[in-house]
């Protein structure tokens, strides 16, 4: 690749990196995210004390939970504001022509993207190391890993929905409700139907036990396919959605 070529390549990514870093450096300075990390540190270090006679498979399940259960909640209103929130904002961008649609969306799945699962995966590395050496160890460390992973493709998915539901709805409240309505339809609904079931949160969290113990059901690449077509399907559906919105 020549001179040339590298410069124009780097002028293509510059807005879109800019954008994305700027994003992150919001939220990172947010008192809600902040708040939402001491919060789940410490009931994961509360968990943990409390659960010293516990198998560790069941207190590590329980506290990857939180995440499906409780701090989704958080991460609904982190993305389901993403595009919503900053009309004005977007439209003097797009009009001044300093960035194009598609670097706008994909700046705000990346940056939403990063920080859940740096996060996440923060948390939950405390919460299977502290386990491990305190808990009633019974863990298959290919079933933990596989476990961890999994449940992080699942918040990929949320966030990626969320972005796109910012995306739709013009208004951020409705944005939010529309969310919080079908996210947590899918996660204790969608479990009472057998064709669908792989496709809910509360039936994955009820699989992890077993599979951190290392027992495998046959049905982990249903899930693992599902939600990424749903990652897959949801991005494309705003890029497409947005490429056509007018600002």
């Amino acid at each position: 690749m020549g001179s040339s070529e590298r410069s124009n390549l780097k002028e293509k990514i510059t807005p879109f990196l800019a954008m994305t870093q700027a994003d992150l450096e919001g939220m990172v300075k947010s008192k809600i995210v902040w708040g939402w990390i001491v919060a789940a540190l410490f009931l994961e270090v509360i968990r943990i004390l409390s659960s010293r006679t516990m198998e560790a498979s069941f207190t590590i399940t329980e506290g990857l939970s939180d995440f499906i259960f409780i701090w989704s909640m958080i991460i609904i209103g982190i993305t389901g504001s993403a595009v919503s929130s900053e009309s004005g904002e977007l439209a003097d961008s797009l009009l001044s022509k300093a960035v194009k649609r598609h670097e706008y969306i994909l700046a705000k799945f990346c940056s939403r993207v990063a920080l859940v699962f740096t996060i996440y995966l923060g948390i939950s590395t405390v919460l299977a190391g502290l386990t491990m050496r305190i808990g009633v160890n019974d863990i298959e460390i290919y079933g933990l890993s596989f476990s961890i992973l999994v449940v992080a493709l699942v918040l990929i998915m949320l966030t990626t929905m969320g972005v796109t539901f910012s995306t739709i709805f013009p208004n951020t409240i409705v944005s939010i409700v529309t969310l919080l309505v079908v996210w947590y339809s899918m996660t204790f609904f969608f479990s009472l139907i057998d064709e669908i079931k792989f496709l809910s949160p509360s039936y994955l969290i009820g699989e992890l036990p077993k599979i951190i113990q290392g027992n495998w059901s046959g049905t982990e690449w249903k899930i693992v396919s599902g939600f990424s077509l749903m990652c897959i399907g949801f991005l494309a559906v705003s890029l497409l959605y947005f490429s056509r919105k007018d600002v």
